[in-house]
């Protein structure tokens, strides 16, 4: 699992469905600061909020961590 890979996949996914940063990061209940961190692969993104991310954006954690089936 990439980090710079997931970073990039989480600001399409944000891209495709037309949220900003701030309002993705409200819909996960985290502060925006958190998320450009995640975003921008400046921060580690945790698990929980990694499913929750998935969740929202209704895509699997294999997607997000860029694996193949």
């Amino acid at each position: 699992m990439n980090q710079n890979d997931m970073s990039r996949r989480l600001r399409s996914w944000m891209v495709d469905a037309g949220l900003t940063l701030d309002e993705t990061a409200e819909s996960l209940g985290v502060k925006p600061g958190a998320l450009k961190g995640w975003v921008y692969g400046q921060r580690r993104l945790p698990l929980d909020r990694a499913c929750q991310i998935c969740d929202l954006f209704g895509k699997s954690l294999d997607e997000l961590a860029c694996r193949e089936a």
